[in-house]
């Protein structure tokens, strides 16, 4: 099954050498504990084949009809051996699990860090789920590996190597019939890895596409539903998510096959030094203690073994995991310094001019294309089309977010940049007064009550007043959807812009508040220059001029009536949703249209 969606159009992932590099840079911040963390596994894995030795001890002293106090000598040194081994490995466990953490909190102050230099054109080509999983699912599955994995994948590796080096020294030929297992293990690891690297890579990219579906399906309800789009987007939505169990799907059946590998070894191991102990200890060469001691350290690296490498699964997840970090480390620019003042633009008689505009986002190529815009002083432009059509693109270039490819926009306005409220509802901690100051931090409380009234936010008003007489914030004004964007709206009226960008301001406001909202954000344009883009086209019927947007191009515009009175994409659209609504249930037949790009006007 194919998918629209491909691996270029998200963030970059970087190399393996990459991600050892950042790796090793890390652990070289902390010589002291990396060598007190190999040292302390070392100790805790020699001592962990003491029990065997002395279980093999115990079986010679048995057969040699020795007294009771050998026996009992050797049963205490077991004993020691495993406790002796136990606290070794808890206080290695404990250094390496500091270690850890410090590197990861270092590791995840350099991801965010960097996400939050990244220009905004990356965040916004096409998929900025793919960052949301990256410094969420894929910070999580890294610091699950490190504080969980790391420690069990150490204390196996050391174990596997003393186990080997003992069992060589004891006999070689018995360490020579253990190495039959050899070829499973190797052949099956293999495998895995050339498989699991792909599949496991893939599963995270079709769950970024997945859920950056579903994102936009649900942001983008109304305006998918003006637009008759609803049926596409979720065919989308059921798309990823069928490509994503598929690919989880393969990953349980890669994984499965190593554990077949794994259990063919283990059984041709054991039963090669059982065999070869008998051929020895048949012609005097060892002692029945030897051979049990050597099947004992050979069983011993079962569960060593099968942690090694059944925490591959975890490895390549984690390892995944931190090249899409690095990823972000990589992408974004180095902190530079304050660019010196660019010229002045030059005068422009309206608020807002854009002039033969193009920009296209860098991995997709989206974007738009030859657009010219003019916006009269205190005058409202609202844009209309489907998801992806350029309109929040092109608001996006007007706001400053992206640079224009070619051509210039012009504001005329006393602030460097137009005021940007978009769909995106956010509280900030603290009081009513505290986020109203976030703009203008010298506000008295008297121009605070007159930018809530203004917006028609009577009941910050009076918690406002509660607040300034001692009462909590959480008491006084319980939080919702639509009170959070009213206070985004009164922080605009405080700011004062001459030009504000409404950037479906209301998409994500319930139906009790929308209202409320709508009227506090129609206050807003009073008086000025408004840049409108509107998820529902009853938002665009105010407007003194709407724009229909398609493919990155206008290819409409015209005031409502008399885009109403010509044949096009706007009237269609109107007609279906204006009868949707009227009816319900329609008896109509005919089929409702999209909207689509005409021909009736180049920008």
């Amino acid at each position: 099954m194919s998918d629209s969606t491909s691996t270029a159009a998200l963030l970059p992932i970087a190399s393996g050498s990459r991600v050892r590099a950042v790796v090793g840079g890390l652990l070289r911040q902390h010589p002291g504990r990396t060598a007190a963390v190999a040292t302390l596994f070392l100790a805790a894995s020699a001592l962990g084949i003491v029990m065997p030795a002395c279980l093999g001890r115990i079986v010679d002293a048995v057969s040699s009809d020795a007294g009771f106090a050998t026996i009992a000598g050797w049963v205490a040194g077991a004993g020691l051996g495993a406790i002796g081994a136990a606290v070794v490995m808890l206080w290695a466990v404990r250094v390496l699990t500091g270690l850890v953490q410090d590197m990861l909190a270092s590791l995840r102050e350099d991801v965010f860090a960097s996400a939050m230099r990244l220009p905004v054109s990356e965040v916004d080509d096409g998929e900025s789920a793919d960052l949301l999983s990256r410094v969420t699912g894929d910070v999580d599955a890294v610091a699950e590996a490190g504080g969980n994995v790391a420690p069990t994948l150490l204390s196996a590796g050391f174990a596997i190597g003393v186990s080997v080096v003992t069992l060589t020294v004891l006999d070689p030929w018995l360490a020579l019939a253990g190495l039959a297992s050899a070829p499973f293990y190797i052949l099956g690891t293999r495998a895995f890895l050339r498989k699991s690297r792909v599949v496991f890579r893939e599963v995270r990219v079709r769950e970024a596409a997945r859920s950056q579906a579903v994102l936009d399906a649900v942001e983008g309800i109304e305006t998918l539903t003006a637009f008759n789009e609803q049926e596409p987007a979720l065919e989308r939505v059921r798309e990823r998510a069928v490509a994503s169990i598929h690919m989880q799907i393969e990953g349980v059946r890669v994984t499965n096959r190593l554990f077949r590998w794994i259990n063919g070894g283990e059984l041709v191991g054991l039963a090669a030094i059982l065999g070869a102990g008998f051929l020895l200890q048949s012609a005097g060469a060892v002692t029945v203690g030897a051979v049990t001691t050597a099947a004992l350290l050979f069983h011993r690296l079962f569960g060593p073994v099968g942690q090694l490498i059944f925490g591959l699964d975890d490895i390549q997840r984690a390892a995944i995991g931190l090249a899409r970090l690095v990823g972000v480390i990589d992408l974004a620019p180095a902190p530079a310094a304050q660019s010196p003042e660019t010229e002045a633009a030059p005068p422009v008689s309206a608020g807002i001019e854009v002039r033969d505009v193009t920009f296209h986002y860098p991995t997709t190529g989206r974007g738009i294309s030859g657009v010219n815009l003019r916006v009269d002083h205190g005058t409202t432009a609202a844009l209309v089309g489907t998801s992806g059509s350029g309109k929040s693109t092109l608001a996006r270039v007007i706001a400053g977010h992206h640079p224009p490819t070619s051509g210039s926009v012009h504001l005329a306005s006393r602030t460097d940049a137009p005021y940007y409220l978009s769909q995106e509802l956010h509280h900030f901690r603290g009081s009513i007064a505290d986020n109203l100051r976030l703009v203008a931090p010298e506000a008295s409380g008297e121009e605070m009550v007159a930018a809530l009234r203004a917006v028609g936010a009577q009941w910050a008003v009076e918690a406002l007043i509660r607040e300034s007489e001692g009462a909590s914030t959480d008491t006084v004004a319980p939080m919702d959807e639509g009170r959070i964007q009213q206070l985004a709206v009164a922080r605009a009226f405080l700011a004062d812009p001459d030009v504000v960008i409404l950037d479906e301001a209301t998409a994500d406001v319930g139906l009790q508040h929308r209202d409320a909202v709508e009227e506090a954000i129609a206050a807003l344009r009073k008086g000025r220059t408004a840049l409108l883009i509107a998820h529902r086209l009853q938002q665009a019927v105010t407007a003194e001029q709407i724009v229909v947007f398609a493919d990155g191009r206008a290819t409409q515009r015209g005031t409502h009536e008399e885009l109403l009175a010509t044949d096009g994409p706007y009237r269609d659209s109107w007609l279906a949703q204006t009868r949707s609504t009227s009816h319900p249930a329609p008896t109509d037949p005919s089929p409702t249209e999209e909207i689509r790009p005409t021909e009736t006007e180049t920008p």
